[in-house]
């Protein structure tokens, strides 16, 4: 158990780190071609689009109101003063947006909860869980309005996110000095459009591999929590991530 949760301490690490690669690459790819340009506006194309006029590039500084980890990754600035928000994934980036349950109640009131309550529903008479159980993943699909408000956020959660750039966590974008172009190995996609063609789920999970279910665990409203407290590391909640995938193990719920 022990080794479980070191890999996955580790794990997490590793993540953070290629995150902060990936934001960091993007960010001196636009500065390292707008000096190549002389301070003047360059051209970025990632995938299918391309932004014009960008003259420089930052990482986000700041958080939710929550506290939590903010929608914005990176900040493009035009030459007109613009900014446009970009929200950086890797290629299989587990989880999309949300910010915990706290972050996705600022996008949409009421829906996490909602969601929680059909979970605790759905494993105690259907799947007929007892206390001290361990709680398999439970999926809810995110309906049509609800899941454009998550994917692009609010300004209190760090948004709103205007693209969502997706791509290898090693920036590669090579400046083409001839057309003004810095070339990126990665797409840029409208965060309405994001919303729009994909399918999204909420993803319910222990934070901790020693968590099990704990029936009678709520949260100051009264939301039921599902997980008891971890006997290694104390934590006494689970996780919910917004996902564009459905394990085949996990529970789906509707709400």
């Amino acid at each position: 158990m022990r080794m479980v949760q070191l890999l996955d301490a580790e794990d997490r690490i590793m993540a953070g780190a290629a995150a902060e690669r990936q934001e960091s690459g993007l960010v001196k790819a636009i500065k390292d071609a707008v000096n190549k340009n002389k301070k003047k506006p360059i051209i970025m194309i990632a995938g299918k689009t391309k932004i014009t006029s960008i003259i420089d590039a930052n990482k986000y500084s700041g958080r939710q109101e929550t506290g939590s980890e903010p929608y914005t990754d990176v900040i493009l600035v035009t030459e007109n003063g613009k900014k446009i928000n970009l929200s950086l994934k890797g290629e299989s980036a587990p989880s999309l947006a949300g910010g915990g349950m706290r972050g996705l109640e600022l996008a949409v009131p009421g829906i996490a909860k909602k969601f929680m309550k059909a979970a605790y529903e759905h494993l105690t008479k259907k799947v007929k869980l007892n206390s001290g159980d361990k709680v398999p993943d439970v999926f809810g699909k995110i309906n049509a309005s609800s899941k454009l408000k998550i994917v692009i956020g609010t300004r209190s959660m760090g948004g709103p996110i205007h693209y969502m750039y997706i791509g290898p966590m090693n920036i590669s974008a090579p400046y083409d000095q001839k057309t003004n172009t810095v070339k990126f190995n990665g797409s840029l996609i409208e965060a309405t459009e994001y919303a729009r063609t994909h399918t999204l789920y909420f993803r319910f999970r222990a934070r901790r591999e020693d968590q099990r279910f704990d029936p009678d665990a709520k949260d100051a409203s009264g939301t039921p929590k599902i997980y008891g407290i971890s006997p290694s590391r104390g934590d006494s909640a689970g996780r919910i991530v917004v996902t564009d995938k459905v394990s085949g193990r996990g529970e789906i719920v509707n709400f």
